[in-house]
């Protein structure tokens, strides 16, 4: 794109010529071009060709004027782009004359230390600014920087103008005259604080890890390829007796073991060979404590073994433990035998005090005798066909014998009797679940049967007693009770009518099946009778 200054030279050698030859048309009309071409003087010929020429000269000019101007403006930019960087490059920049009175800094110099332009250049000297270490270092490299044209990685102090200090690194070159004279310099000034803070808390971390190293509960060495002591901690100078200053440089088992060799099953050649961490157990009869002992192997970038750690860690407490846990883990033994021979015991009474309870209870009448054990019977055979845990079997064993517990509190004649029930006798029959459950609730250690029995007569229908519960609402444990109880009942004799028999047993459950009994449960009941008539 050219400028508005270099269009108007190319324009005005094209307008010049054109104003020309108009005139000269006005002036010669017809003759015109003879007169341009052919005048009568040499003179006039030599201009007309000057003429002639003067686009090509505007032209020209025109295109040198553009580049001058597009030179320019690259200058001005390229200078822009300088003076950017300069005032705000990551570094402070400053330069001194002789002197010391700065002549010239950056934005990020007055930022770092928190000046105003005018505040500082052409007034203040470098002397202002320095700590009093810092001012003795200046006072030592600024000759040597005049002499010798420059001085690298100094390390001091600025103080900001708010008084706080400012760590920082300078590199410094010099400026000279052509005659060699020191002119000013060139300082780059780079905020060091960073750098200051993670040696602080490297030397911190260097000291924490000595002291961590030093204090250790166990023995922690390095040892060096061939086998001699780099460093040891305190916990070895204690249980060897021997000064830490006098442990390195010795062989490890020289210090550990006082030996001139190593130990057998000695686990550090075992660690040179596998590259790994090696352990052995160890007594030490010297001073009688028992210690396991771990090598590990310190690899380079190449895999090649440069060190070890050598631990020693004291287990004396731990065997010592060992030996009296054996002993008592012996005698605990023994006393397991013992418990598990009461705990049978016990088991067996609390069963056979079941069995008792419903035995008593069936004796209360001859047609209910043995009606406890063959429901109980019936009723694990069920549930083991259902595929019912083991503690759920308990569980229904121990309920099924006392399931009829409710009866203790129901008239003997009303069991006995040999007519029909009256309704209000039948009442009074039907409060049995109800009243088993009154008559355990005393045994807390009963409770998980107390509504197996008193819903044993819940019909899946919802039309049983005492509380109508329906399908899934009555326990499981229940409506196999209820299968069970049933099924005994017809097929055993009663005082107002004869045993009706198996058959009719089995048809009754089925046709009940759905209403009275759950599905589930009577299939699984006539699978089990179907097994015992094959077998």
């Amino acid at each position: 794109m050219k400028s508005r200054l270099a269009i108007s030279v190319t324009l005005s050698g094209y307008i010049i010529l054109g104003a020309y030859v108009v005139i000269e048309a006005i002036e010669y009309k017809a003759q015109v071009l003879i007169h341009f071409f052919f005048p009568t003087d040499s003179y006039i010929l030599l201009f007309h060709i000057f003429i002639l020429l003067t686009p090509f000269i505007s032209t020209t000019l025109g295109y040198l004027v553009n580049e001058r101007t597009k030179l320019l403006k690259s200058f001005i930019v390229s200078e822009e782009k300088y003076r950017d960087l300069y005032q705000n490059a990551p570094d402070g920049y400053h330069s001194i004359d002789t002197n010391g009175i700065f002549l010239d800094v950056n934005d990020t110099w007055l930022k770092m230390l928190g000046y105003e332009r005018d505040e500082v250049v052409g007034k203040m000297k470098i002397i202002e600014i320095l700590a009093d270490d810092a001012l003795k270092a200046f006072e030592k490299f600024f000759p040597v920087l005049k002499e010798k044209g420059y001085v690298e990685n100094l390390e001091y102090d600025f103080r900001r103008k708010d008084g706080s200090l400012l760590p920082v690194l300078i590199n410094v070159t010099a400026v000279y005259d052509k005659d060699g004279r020191f002119l000013r310099s060139r300082t780059v000034i780079r905020d060091n604080t960073a750098k200051k803070v993670y040696e602080t808390q490297l030397m911190r971390a260097a000291e924490e890890w000595r002291a961590t190293f030093d204090f250790m509960p166990l023995g922690a060495l390095l040892i060096d390829r061939d086998f001699n002591i780099i460093r040891a901690n305190k916990y070895i100078a204690d249980i060897t007796g021997i000064p830490l200053k006098e442990v390195v440089g010795k062989k490890c088992y020289e210090v550990i073991h006082g030996e001139p060799q190593h130990i057998k099953d000695c686990p550090l050649p075992a660690a040179c060979d596998s590259y790994q961490t090696e352990t052995l157990e160890y007594y030490e009869e010297k001073i009688g404590k028992h210690f396991i002992i771990q090598i590990t192997p310190i690899l380079d970038e190449e895999k090649r073994i440069i060190a070890f750690v050598h631990s020693l860690i004291d287990i004396t407490d731990i065997k010592n433990k060992e030996e009296q846990m054996g002993k008592s883990r012996d005698a605990f033994f023994n006393m397991l035998k013992d418990l598990n021979f009461a705990h049978t015991q016990l088991k067996t009474l609390y069963t056979n005090l079941i069995l008792a309870f419903a035995n008593a209870l069936d004796a209360k009448s001859p047609w209910t005798k043995g009606h406890s054990e063959r429901v109980a019977g019936t009723s694990i055979a069920i549930a083991k066909e259902m595929g019912l845990k083991e503690e759920e079997i308990d569980l229904l064993r121990t309920a099924a014998l006392l399931h009829d517990i409710g009866k203790i509190g129901t008239y003997d004649v009303i069991l006995n009797k040999a007519d029909k029930l009256t309704a209000e006798e039948f009442a009074l029959v039907k409060e049995h679940p109800a009243k088993g459950e009154e008559i355990l609730k005393p045994i807390k250690e009963l409770v998980n049967i107390y509504p197996i029995i008193r819903s044993h007569h819940e019909r899946v229908d919802g039309k049983g007693y005492p509380d109508r519960l329906k399908g899934e609402g009555i326990p499981l444990l229940s409506r196999i009770i209820c299968v069970a109880d049933s099924f005994d009942s017809m097929t055993a004799d009663r005082p107002y009518r004869p045993a009706s028999g198996r058959e009719y047993a089995i048809t009754e459950l089925r046709r009940c099946s759905g209403t009275q009994f759950d599905p589930a449960v009577v299939e699984a009941f006539l699978r089990v009778l179907t097994q015992k008539r094959n077998s």
